[in-house]
């Protein structure tokens, strides 16, 4: 009798494959149909992630950074902006699309060199215990390809910030520790994220410190600003379609009423005592999250405070107040489900 049995073996995944899309596919938010065909992977490495389903890019930006993506030779692509203006998640939409893998080294004051190359693992085989080598995720990518995040970069120490100069030059990488010289793979992207230009002595950015001149100069610089009202509340609808659409106008024009205070109505920054407080688009989300989190019968202030509150300095609450007085008026201190009948529409008899 034969005991053999025929197994089959699943196909190795060739993930260097592409595939043609149409643009308007992939990116419709600024890509009419057949405008322009776009190529990406045709499988999802494992190292792939997915992006908020509930993201909505800006257009100009978006644009921006597809030219950059897709043109040979381009130094990395900088994202300066505040706190919660979706950076990253600009990033991450981007590597989703396309199916390309995604990394994010978070840069910290104690992040050194050897952090983005890794270390070594001990690993049980047949023959003992052995060491294996581990590249970190900045190591990986290099080698591999992908788009790698270096998230706020501008919080580098003075010895990262030496090692990232020929790590941004896209030159050989040596990796003294392991005895390896590694090429930059044809298809790695990088985008750095900063809360600043790297300049130094932010008012609100105490750890945001002063890059040096040269790594500063091997980044090329777009500022991500926060939504336009339209696209705020177009994020708002898509979140918490059950809001009413009235509440949710309001929402979004507090968060505005916010950013008048800190950065001037013009977002240039020209205003007198600017309050300490970013109510970012991330701000309001969490706010009409713990409003459902909460419940009907809770305060609506409560959630307001609880997705805003530990960013106001103490010295700014009773303008932060006055703010919300004049958005609100005493409709912030009903329960949820009164507020949501005050904004539901006033039916027709």
């Amino acid at each position: 009798m034969n005991n053999n049995t025929n197994t089959a073996i699943a196909p190795k995944i060739d993930y260097t494959a592409t595939e043609t899309v149409c643009g308007s596919v992939l990116f419709p938010e600024v890509y009419a149909p057949g405008e322009i065909m776009i190529k990406r992977k045709l499988h999802r490495h494992p190292d792939c992630q997915l992006s908020n389903p509930d993201y909505i890019p800006e257009e100009n930006m978006l644009r921006r950074i597809l030219a950059w993506y897709f043109f040979p030779s381009m130094k990395p692509f900088g994202l300066k902006g505040e706190s919660g203006t979706g950076k990253t998640e600009m990033a991450l939409y981007l590597a989703d699309k396309l199916n390309t893998p995604f990394y994010k080294v978070k840069v910290t004051k104690a992040l050194m060199p050897e952090d983005l190359e890794g270390g070594k693992d001990l690993v049980a085989t047949d023959k003992g215990v052995v060491s294996k080598i581990s590249l970190g995720l900045a190591a990986k990518a290099y080698h591999k390809g992908g788009i790698l995040v270096v998230d706020e970069i501008d919080k580098c120490n003075d010895a990262l910030s030496a090692a990232l100069h020929e790590f941004l030059d896209s030159k050989t990488w040596p990796i003294e520790q392991f005895s390896l010289m590694l090429n930059k793979h044809p298809e790695l992207k990088i985008i750095c994220t900063g809360n600043s230009f790297g300049e130094g002595g932010h008012e609100r950015y105490h750890t945001s410190v002063r890059m040096d001149q040269a790594l500063r100069s091997r980044i090329g610089w777009k500022v991500a600003t926060f939504p336009t009202q339209e696209r705020e509340l177009a994020i708002m609808d898509k979140k918490f379609p059950k809001f009413p659409h009235a509440m949710k106008v309001d929402m979004v024009r507090l968060a505005n009423a916010f950013r008048d205070a800190l950065l001037g109505p013009d977002r240039d920054g020209k205003v007198d005592n600017p309050i300490n407080a970013v109510f970012s688009t991330r701000t309001i989300v969490d706010w009409g999250c713990s409003t459902m989190c909460f419940g009907k019968k809770a305060i609506w202030r409560e959630a307001l405070d609880y997705a805003f509150q530990g960013s106001i300095d103490p010295e700014y609450v009773d303008i932060a107040n006055d703010i919300i007085q004049r958005i609100f008026g005493n409709i912030i201190d009903l329960t949820v489900e009164e507020v949501v009948q005050k904004y539901l529409p006033v039916k027709k008899s």
